[in-house]
């Protein structure tokens, strides 16, 4: 063994100091357990659980290593890569995957050598090749292009081109045994053995065992650092070295086994421990997260940081993602009495109070303590006086004051207090303190001494779901129907009813100019200048309850629903309700930000609140949610790359690459895309469109689709792009052009050619006759003329000819705008009838509506029973659209859509007539085609009023077809 040069202590002390500093860009960190989490196993499509290892190639796809096969991941599914399915592959038993800096997936087996994959080509290298063996451990493709290969016990293999180099203890390996590779810096390249570390450079090996700090243990795992330095995991605890000496990384980890590591952008160090779970160690010391804490397994044998941040943790029994999210959640993992929160309270500054089903807690420099004798209290309200009191209302042990670490007075209903469900407290100006219950309104102390306020007394309902005080001191209260204001002895009601039915007002939000927001079961109201404007689901809103509205510093708005926290800025908000904006504008926030649930809680409160440092606070069912506004631009990602999967040409599957020359007769064109974003791939949206075929853009949401039908010969390109949550339409494209050559009489020189064939032959035939007819003039003019008859004859004949060749090619014109599955017209003849309607309406002045009809469950349909049922689905739903009135023009829109063109009638006449197609739809009986099957259909439909064009017109349909399905499908939506 080689014996590194040995340091002075003060030297190895002072790396240990050094360990800890990282870039200045990690200082913000949040703690492990803040971050989102999901988790994936064989029940999701893993074809096992135990995942070895994990990587990224240059196009985005994520790849794991495990028992079962190689698995790419494109963020909605897994597609396993083994020897079943790949001739290329020796072995489906993974243990490591590893990228090239060219780009190539290097694949290491446990007794099938090593294969990579090129540019979609695999090649294979076993003993045949010159492995020393072909049970391996790991390998990787150096920046020479060398392939390295660790392997089970017959040391490190070096490929490069047909030439192989095997370095064993003969060469200084410490042992022969090779768990792991990682090249440095310099090229040279790092093994990690059975019995300390070997560093390989050209042909010469070095070892650092016990003599460089080292334990007597195996290394299972390297990672080189930014700045040179090595990090090794071995049996018994992590080391890092630098200069040829290794030291402890930390105290903590002396003795703890360690799999895997994983240094992200950042130069944080994520630990996978053996038995341990995982850890993180950077600018907040050394954190850990366990079983109890939600990981899959223990033993963490793969960590990956991706392009977009997130960490991928491979355990024996799952996969799991951590997500830095724009919230945070803090929930009974971090120390809360209960998940279930109802309110909260800024109690000082860094310091909030949470009220949860379980109790009081109070959170500061985030850790939590709970409030001592409220243990047994389900909190609804809190409120604090300016004598220093905190009141606790409860949902069913009344009012508490609480004050100097102990409750110092508890009102009851048999005291006074109208019912022991306080949902609602305020201390106003006058020091008066107002106390909302579910059987009515106590007002507690002031001149007159306590009064409780009722339904009879004025209020809308006895029923109080919030409290808020004005700034001209009036008192507004919340109640299950409407609210009402009180001014000294005068209770003023403001009916709300007309604004969608809405009754319940859950909590309020007063401008500077003295606006009033209300979050009620309908949506917001804005109630300036004594007038109500509504800013719900017809304008937009994506859901109807609004519980808690909360401004930021900057003026807009966050709302708490059931659904999420919608954020909406301030001049968008304004507009919506004051009717200048066709569409609210939003953004919405769930599980996938971060939120610990999507429901967050209301009728109690304050239900969400911004605390001094600007940050928004939500109670939800399962925790606190926080979201910092001034950090949401840094969670604004880009727009996402794509890439087409997959390619159908009439049901066979067909290679996407290159130029491709499809033959005459192509019948149905398939694309599948996807967007390899990881964060939250299910906020991604689509649009495509086919150059040669399509006007514009389709937008498709969250499809990854689309299909074409019956399309005339020519030259196209097929185009798609995808749009993250708060980013624009990706400029780059995923694209793949195609040709479909015609048929023979389709070809543009066809019949020029046939014209003038025919030509020849008539003029040919003409010059027989002729000479003929010369040749005999004098012997028999009589023959002469019945010659001449017939040739006029076959003149006739030829015309008639030409007349059906003419015939023919109107047909063959026909067609090309038919389509030939349904006999309907296709998409191309409804785009042109679209645009002639358009014509005519706008110059005439005529209504125009138009639809489109989607299949229910096509998909399904497909695959549950087959394609030949699909296509019979298609023939008879075209039957059913076939036989309506003739006012509604009705066209094949591509796959399982239709189109419907209503003339001359208005939105509400075409729901009649498109609610009558739907019906008609559902009659269709398929039993001896497919039984048990239901046929249904969901409608869009669009009029021409106040939109600029017909495009616009069928974007609003597609819209509202999607608004359709969201709603349950089976159904019209206009």
């Amino acid at each position: 063994m080689a014996r590194a040069e040995r340091r002075p202590g003060i030297a190895l002390a002072a790396l240990l100091l050094a360990l800890p500093a990282l870039p200045a860009s990690a200082l913000d960190d949040k703690p492990l357990e803040s971050y989102a989490r999901e988790v994936w196993s064989t029940r999701d499509g893993l074809p096992h659980n135990q995942v070895n290892s994990i990587v990224q190639t240059p196009e985005g796809y994520l790849w794991f290593a495990t028992w079962e096969g190689v698995v790419r991941y494109n963020g909605q599914e897994f597609r396993s890569f083994g020897r079943n399915n790949v001739e290329g592959l020796r072995d489906s038993g993974v243990r490591a995957v590893s990228v090239s800096p060219r780009g190539a997936l290097v694949v290491a087996t446990s007794r099938g050598g090593v294969s990579v994959m090129r540019d979609g080509a695999w090649s294979t290298y076993t003993r045949d090749e010159g492995l020393a063996q072909d049970e391996t451990f790991a390998a990787i493709e150096d920046r020479a292009g060398r392939l390295w290969v660790a392997t089970e016990s017959r040391g490190v293999t070096r490929m490069e081109g047909d030439r192989a180099l095997s370095f064993t203890a003969s060469q200084g390996l410490p042992s022969e045994v090779a768990y792991a590779l990682a090249e440095d810096g310099s090229g040279a390249v790092w093994v990690g053995t059975g019995q300390g570390i070997a560093r390989i450079e050209g042909e010469r090996v070095q070892a650092f065992g016990t003599d460089a700090g080292l334990p007597a243990s195996a290394v299972s795992s390297l990672a080189v650092a930014a700045d040179g330095r090595l990090y090794a995991g071995t049996e018994d605890g992590l080391y890092v070295g630098q200069g040829g000496r290794f030291a402890p990384a930390h105290a903590e980890l002396a003795g703890v086994a360690v799999a895997s590591l994983e240094l992200d952008e950042n130069g944080t160090l994520w630990i996978g421990t053996v038995d341990r779970g995982l850890m993180r160690l950077g600018v907040r010391g050394l954190e850990r997260f366990g079983v109890s804490d939600g990981l899959p397994n223990s033993r963490v044998a793969s960590l990956f940081s991706d392009r977009e941040g997130n960490l991928w943790v491979g355990t024996n029994a799952g996969l799991m993602r951590f997500t830095d999210t724009p919230f945070i959640t803090i929930d009974s993992h971090q120390g809360l009495s209960d998940d279930y929160v109802r309110a909260l309270l800024e109690a000082g500054p860094g310091e909030v109070l949470v009220g949860t089903s379980r109790g009081l807690d109070r959170w500061h420099d985030e850790r939590i303590e709970p409030l001592e004798g409220l243990q047994g209290d389900s909190v609804l309200s809190l409120a604090r006086d300016r004598a220093g009191n905190l009141w606790i209302g409860t949902y069913s042990t009344g009012l508490v004051r609480w004050r100097d670490g102990s409750v110092r007075e508890r009102l009851l209903a048999g005291s006074g207090l109208p019912s022991n469900q306080v949902r609602a407290v305020l201390e106003g100006r006058d020091g008066r303190l107002w106390i909302g219950t579910s059987r009515g309104l106590m007002r507690r102390g002031g001149e007159g001494g306590d009064r409780v306020l009722l339904e009879r007394d004025g209020l809308p309902r006895d029923f109080v779901l919030s409290l808020f005080e004005a700034s001209d001191g009036s008192v507004w209260v919340g109640t299950s129907n409407g609210a009402a204001r009180i001014r000294g002895e005068e209770i003023t009601r403001l009916d709300i009813s007309g604004m969608d039915e809405a009754q319940d007002v859950f909590g309020m939000h007063e401008d500077p100019d003295g606006t009033l927001w209300l979050a009620t079961d309908r949506g917001v109201l804005r109630y300036r200048g004594n007038r109500l404007d509504l800013v719900g689901g017809r304008q937009g809103l994506p859901v109807d309850a609004v519980f808690q509205v909360v401004v930021d510093t900057y003026g807009n708005f966050w709302l708490t629903s059931n659904a999420g926290v919608i954020h909406v800025r301030r001049e968008d908000m304004e507009a919506s309700a004051d009717g200048r904006a066709a569409r609210l504008e939003y953004q919405q926030f769930a599980e996938a930000d971060g939120m610990g649930s999507a429901q967050c809680n209301g009728g109690a409160g304050p239900a969400a609140l911004r605390i001094g440092d600007g940050s928004i606070w939500v109670a939800t069912a399962r925790g606190v949610a926080v979201v910092q506004p001034d950090e949401l631009p840094k969670y604004q990602l880009a727009p996402p790359p794509v890439v087409i999967e997959g390619l159908r040409v009439d049901d066979r599957n067909t290679s996407a690459d290159g130029q491709l020359v499809l033959p005459p007769g192509t019948r149905k064109l398939e694309l599948d895309y996807v967007s390899l974003s990881y964060r939250t791939p299910e906020q991604i949206r689509y649009r495509y469109r086919l150059d040669g075929f399509d006007n514009a853009w389709v937008e498709r949401n969250q499809l990854r689709n689309a299909q074409y039908t019956n399309l005339p010969p020519g030259k196209y390109r097929f185009q798609v792009s995808a749009a993250q949550r708060g980013s624009g339409w990706s400029p780059e494209t995923a694209s793949v052009s195609f040709e479909i050559e015609p048929m023979l009489w389709q070809r543009p020189w066809f019949l020029p050619a046939a014209g003038a064939l025919l030509a020849l032959g008539l003029y040919g035939l003409y010059r027989v006759r002729v000479g003929r007819l010369e040749a005999r003039e004098n012997q028999l003019s009589r023959l002469v003329e019945e010659r001449t008859r017939a040739l006029s004859e076959k003149n006739s004949e030829l015309e008639q000819k030409n007349e059906t060749i003419r015939k023919q090619s109107e047909v063959f014109e026909q067609l090309s705008r038919t389509d030939g599955l349904t006999g309907l017209a296709n998409r191309r003849s409804m785009e042109e009838s679209l645009a002639a309607a358009w014509r005519r309406a706008v110059t005439g002045g005529t209504e125009l509506s138009f639809g489109l009809l989607d299949i229910d469950h096509f998909k399904r349909i497909n695959d549950g029973y087959s394609h030949d049922v699909g296509d019979e689905v298609l023939r008879r739903v075209a039957g059913v659209l076939r036989s309506q009135p003739t006012r509604v023009q009705v066209a094949r829109w591509g796959g399982e859509e239709f189109a419907l063109l209503f003339p001359g009638t208005g939105l509400a006449q075409a729901q009649e007539l498109a609610e009558g197609l739907r019906r008609a739809i559902e009659t269709i009986e398929s039993d001896d085609v497919a039984p048990g099957l239901r046929i249904t259909a969901s409608i869009g439909l669009a009029g021409r009023g106040g939109l600029p064009n017909y495009e616009k017109m069928v974007s609003q349909a597609d819209q509202r077809l999607y608004e359709a399905k969201h709603a349950g499908r089976n159904r019209v939506v206009g």
